[in-house]
Formats: structure tokens, C-alpha cells, sequence
């Protein structure tokens, strides 16, 4: 034989190696045999080489074939296994064979070890060859039913005597949109039917009948109930058969499954409310702003020429929170028109919540029993209070509407300190100091597979009309805005956590910004007014003087450009709203540069600064302030400028 063969001989006696060799050199075998006498030298050559054939004796020191042929099984399975012995008996030869041996040779018949080798090869590569053969019949199978899972249509043929559906015939296709098998619709020609969404049977109905009454018919979309209960969404589009006499012998049809078409038109659909409802949202949050600039100068101004001891004291500063609350629905309102950027600033999170958790109570329902545990630390993190505001309402919302029949939430904040470790166990982080925020519900809970899609925009699994998708994702990106992570742990009927980490910032930057925020000058330079807003315009004017700045008022752009011509030499600075009738202020600021370039601006808008286009507020010597605006807020800006 012209074939090599690498034999592994088992074999404790050399003489009895080299009689094997010798009956194989002259049978034509042509081998490489590498002899073993222990166990340990077994197993390592079995780890270092392929072997084509074991030839084992049955007897050994320390040792046994059977115990061999185990190891073999394992280590080597495709190899075949052969005992050579001069002491293995009839029966123990026959339960070796049971446990995997190929065959048997005495020694004292050696003769028969060559016909036993060519016909243990021949058979050990029949049985390769039908594992190959096999293998490819399973990778085919597999392509197979591959192209059958993600084919998405699939033509149908039905049958019509007397004006009658009577026999039915799907293609293969078939299972994939609908689930139910080519024979199952042929043994039920009214199955198709029974599969269609009830809220869209008459209208199929009617239109196979007009169909089958010869009247020429377009592709209808309907949805039809799968097999597996999941809702799907076809278009049929019919192709009738004419018989002699004019009338239908049969109709043909093309079914497509278009779910995922349908899905992405209701998001799109669903983000053209938004973006109608968000530039809504933003023109509301505009004209809001100015009057909220009122309300808190005017509050201000009272609260400045107060006594400390006066009764109604109290009421302004109560106007003053209730202010407040306003000015985060407005921002919050810009934020979701996408009007509003990041607007960070020191905040303390404990202070935070507590001045929304009335805000809270009123987003749940009364079977929900709401706990808030605030932690004794300071938490001061660079935050937008709006956004985290807005985040936390999204993550009350989601767990209020996971307890449908009641159930417990509570809300907690903590001082941590995360380290590599864990790090490691999540993939994420770093090390440091974090404000954590645990928000918890005993509501239904989610599986695995829900969890990796709920920060997904436009995943829900609320009905429809229940629920946007948008909430999660939202939370999602305020996170990532804001430089910090966030997790979820929830199993099924055990409720859900929401764990927010937001870096915690230096006790020393913390400390600063609050004394930069206490302190408030005046002045004595001449600043010019300008504002379309009576009721602002008056707030501003009594403001300023209150604090010693001479004032100039103006009710547009124009009049604002001629009062400054009129008084170029003496004003200092010019407080600008931005949207004005006949000029807006950033035209009139540009006009006014150019009688005295070193003028400085302000400009002011109830929209943010992201609202105008760079090239429109690049000037060095401008600044820009979002209504509404405080008084202590305008008069630091006024000084920031003219210390600038």
C-alpha cells in the first residue's frame, strides 16, 4: 500500500513492537510507529500527534488496554482502535469491542493483524466520508432553512368553483410570515381568514367579494394574527385567473410581510407629532418666559424694599419658589422642543429633589406608596436641574405605569465612592466620588431581553397610544450629557432598579460658585434699555436704578439705535432683547458697533442661545443672558461685562 500511516503502539515489549512492524513492512504498509509503555506517555503522545491507528496490548504494568481504550475515546476519538494480545479472551475481546475497540488480534495470529488494519482503514474511511457527507447535508439544511426564515413573501394560489373558494395553496414561504405550514393551510382553505386581526376581516372580505364579482382591485394592508400569537402586518396584492366564460377559475395572490415597514413609518409618524408639538412647546416656553421675568423682578424688587419682620414677607417668597417651579417647566418644555442645551451649574441633588417631591406625589396614583430616602451628605454635582428634573419624572412615570395594581416606590440618593473593581464587574465607569440615584418600583419587572432594549428610542412595551418609547432614551442621553452612567437590575414579577451615577464635583469649586452666586454690585455707568415688553421694560428700569445705574428705555430696535445715536458718548452698555418689532436686538447692536466699536451688549431672549446661529453672537464683547432672568442674575451679568 502507498499509504502512510503514524500508528501509536501501546506496547510494554519491544520484541513483540518490532513483529508487528515487521508484518505490516511486509503486508506493504508503509508506517511510522511510535511505541509506549506507560500512561502517562500514552496520553502525552495523544496530546502531541494524530494518530491514523492504536494498536494496543490488553495487558501492561501499571496498566490496562480497556483503561487505554477510555483515553482514546476521549482524546482521540476518529482514530481506530486495535488490541494486540496474547492474553485477551474470547469475551473480554467482545466487550472491548462494545466499548469502542475497532477489533482483536492474538499475537500468537499475527498473520490476521494486516487484514484486520486494511479493513479497520477502509471502514474508519467509509465512516469519514459519510460524516463529511452528512455535515454538508447539514450546513445545506441550515442554509436552507435560513433563506426560508428570512424570506419576507410568498405567492398563493386559490381555487374558486361556484363563485367559491374551495382549495388553497401557500408556498414554503408561508411559515416564515404567517407560521402555519403550506399542508395546514391546504387541509383549511378558510384558515387565511381566521388569521386575519378582527378590527380588518370586513374589510378583506369585502374587497376578495368585489374581487370575485370581477371588479379590478389594488393590494390591501391588513394585519393578521401569527402563529405564535404575535400581530403582523401583510400587504395582498391579488392576480384573478379568467376562465372562457368570463368568470374567475381561480385568483393568485403575492403575500409580503411589511411589520418592519409599518414600524418604522408609525416612528416616524410618532416623531413628526413630536417635532410639531416640541416647536409648539417652544413658542409657549418663549412668551412664558418673559412673563416669568416679570412676575420674579417685580417679586424681587417688593422683597428688596422690605423689613425683615414685615407679615407679608412670606408671600413673596412663596410667589418667588412658585417662580422657580415655573422657570423648570419652561426649560423643561425648551429642552424637549430642542431648544434648550445643557445648562450646568453647581447643584446640590439632595436640595434638588426636595424642592419637586410635592411634584412628585402628584405624578402617582393613591394605591402607590412613595419613600424618599436623601442621603446626609452634600451631593453637589454640574448638573442642568431642568434635565435631571425631567429624568427623574421620566423614571417615576415608567414605574408608576409598571405597577398597574399598586405597589411600592422609592427614591433614594447616595454618596459613593466606585473603585476598579467595580470597574470590572460592569464594563464601565472609573474611579472617584459619585452622586448615586436609585429610583426602585415592586411593579412587573422586566427579562433579559427587554432590558437590552429599553434605552432604545421608540422601544415600549406600553399599548399603543400608552406611551412614546422616548422616555428611556431620553434618560439615556441626559445621563451621557451630564458625564455620568446608568444601570438597570430587574427580573420578572421582582420590580426594577435604576441606578444614576453623576460625578461629584470638588468641595473647593463647590464653595466658590456658592459665594460667586451670593454676590451682587451696582454701579453708576449709563445702560441703555431695550425691550418690547412694557412690564419687563419697567422691571428692568427699576431694577438698575434701584442699584445706581442711570437708565435709557427703548420699545424696539429702531428706537432703541436712535436713542443711542442721541447719547453715543454716555452710554456704557446696552441690554438688547433679542426678537423685537421693526429691528431685532442683535441687528441693533450690530448698528450701534458701528457709531462706537467699543461698546459693550447684552443680549436677552426667552429662547437659548443655541436658538441663533454662531455668526450671530460671536462678538466678544456681548454677552447673553436666557429669560427668564432674575435681578440678582442681571445685575452679576452687568458687572461680569463691565469687569470683563
Amino acid at each position: 500500500m502507498n499509504q502512510k500511516l503514524r500508528i501509536l503502539n501501546l506496547e510494554d515489549s519491544q520484541i513483540d513492537s518490532e513483529l508487528i512492524r515487521e508484518k505490516l513492512d511486509n503486508e506493504g504498509f508503509e508506517c511510522e510507529i511510535v511505541r509506549v509503555e506507560s500512561r502517562d506517555a500514552f496520553v502525552s503522545a495523544l496530546e502531541q500527534y494524530q494518530f491514523d491507528l492504536i494498536l494496543s496490548d490488553y495487558t501492561l504494568p501499571g496498566f490496562d488496554g480497556v483503561s487505554a481504550l477510555g483515553i482514546a475515546n476521549q482524546k482521540c476519538p476518529e482514530a481506530p482502535f486495535i488490541f494486540v494480545s496474547g492474553t485477551i479472551g474470547e469475551e473480554i475481546a467482545i466487550e472491548s469491542l462494545k466499548s469502542g475497540a475497532t477489533d482483536y488480534v492474538l499475537k500468537e495470529r499475527l498473520s490476521r493483524l494486516a487484514p484486520a488494519v486494511r479493513r479497520t482503514l477502509l471502514e474508519a474511511r467509509e465512516k469519514a466520508e459519510r460524516k463529511r457527507a452528512e455535515e454538508a447535508l447539514r450546513k445545506s439544511e441550515e442554509r436552507f432553512k435560513h433563506l426560508v426564515e428570512s424570506v419576507t413573501n410568498y405567492i398563493y394560489t386559490v381555487e374558486i368553483r361556484d363563485g367559491k373558494p374551495v382549495s388553497t395553496k401557500h408556498s414554503p414561504g408561508c411559515v416564515t410570515v404567517t407560521g402555519y405550514t403550506s399542508e395546514e393551510f391546504e387541509a383549511a382553505p378558510d384558515l387565511w381568514y381566521q388569521m386575519v386581526y378582527d378590527g380588518d376581516r370586513e374589510a378583506v372580505m369585502k374587497l376578495t367579494e368585489a374581487m370575485l364579482a370581477g371588479e379590478t382591485v389594488r393590494p390591501i394592508e391588513y394585519r393578521i394574527i401569527h402563529k405564535n400569537g404575535d400581530t403582523h402586518w401583510v400587504r395582498n396584492t391579488y392576480v384573478p385567473r379568467i376562465g372562457q366564460d368570463g368568470g374567475i377559475l381561480a385568483y393568485d395572490g403575492l403575500i409580503t410581510d411589511i411589520t418592519e415597514q409599518k414600524n418604522l413609518e408609525e416612528q416616524l409618524s410618532q416623531a413628526q407629532k413630536l417635532e410639531a408639538v416640541g416647536q409648539l412647546a417652544g413658542g409657549v416656553a418663549h412668551d412664558f418666559n418673559n412673563i416669568l421675568s416679570a412676575i420674579i423682578g417685580f417679586a424681587h424688587l417688593t422683597l428688596m424694599k422690605m423689613h425683615e419682620d414685615d407679615p407679608l414677607r412670606h408671600n413673596i417668597e412663596r410667589i418667588l419658589e412658585s417662580s422657580e417651579r415655573a422657570t423648570s417647566l419652561t426649560q423643561s418644555l425648551l429642552a424637549f422642543s430642542r431648544k434648550h442645551p445643557v445648562n450646568l451649574a453647581v447643584v446640590n441633588l439632595n436640595d434638588l429633589f426636595r424642592k419637586f417631591e410635592k411634584l412628585i406625589f402628584r405624578l402617582l396614583r393613591e394605591d402607590i406608596e412613595m419613600k424618599t430616602v436623601w442621603s446626609d451628605d452634600k451631593l453637589p454635582v454640574r448638573a442642568d436641574s431642568a434635565q435631571i428634573e425631567q429624568l427623574i419624572m421620566n423614571l417615576i412615570t415608567n414605574a408608576r405605569d409598571a405597577m398597574p395594581d399598586g405597589g411600592r416606590l422609592i427614591i433614594e440618593t447616595k454618596l459613593v465612592e466606585l473603585g476598579q473593581e467595580f470597574i470590572n464587574e460592569h464594563g464601565y465607569g472609573r474611579a472617584g466620588k459619585f452622586a448615586l440615584i436609585l429610583v426602585s418600583d415592586t411593579g412587573i419587572g422586566m427579562d433579559e431581553q427587554t432590558k437590552a432594549k429599553i434605552f432604545e428610542p421608540f422601544f415600549t412595551t406600553k399599548e399603543t397610544g400608552k406611551g412614546t418609547g422616548l422616555g428611556l432614551s431620553m434618560v439615556y442621553g441626559t445621563v451621557k450629557k451630564h458625564d455620568g452612567f446608568i444601570n438597570v437590575y430587574s427580573e420578572p414579577g421582582k420590580g426594577a432598579t435604576f441606578k444614576i451615577y453623576l460625578p461629584i464635583i470638588r468641595a473647593a469649586d463647590y464653595v466658590r460658585e456658592e459665594q460667586e452666586s451670593l454676590a451682587v454690585r451696582g454701579g453708576s455707568e449709563t445702560i441703555l434699555v431695550a425691550e418690547d415688553d412694557a412690564s419687563l421694560r419697567k422691571m428692568y428700569l427699576q431694577v438698575l436704578e434701584h442699584f445706581g445705574y442711570m437708565v435709557i428705555e427703548a420699545v424696539d430696535g429702531i428706537d432703541a439705535v436712535a436713542r443711542f445715536i442721541e447719547n453715543k458718548d454716555k452710554i456704557q452698555l446696552v441690554i438688547l432683547d433679542c426678537i423685537m418689532p421693526k429691528m431685532n436686538g442683535r441687528e441693533a447692536l450690530k448698528k450701534m458697533k458701528a457709531f462706537r466699536p467699543d461698546v459693550k451688549g447684552i443680549l436677552m431672549s426667552g429662547y437659548t442661545k443655541d436658538v441663533f446661529s454662531r455668526t450671530e453672537l460671536t462678538d466678544d464683547e456681548s454677552a447673553f443672558i436666557q429669560k427668564p432672568v432674575s435681578p440678582d442674575e442681571l445685575l452679576r451679568k452687568i458687572r461680569e461685562v463691565f469687569d470683563r
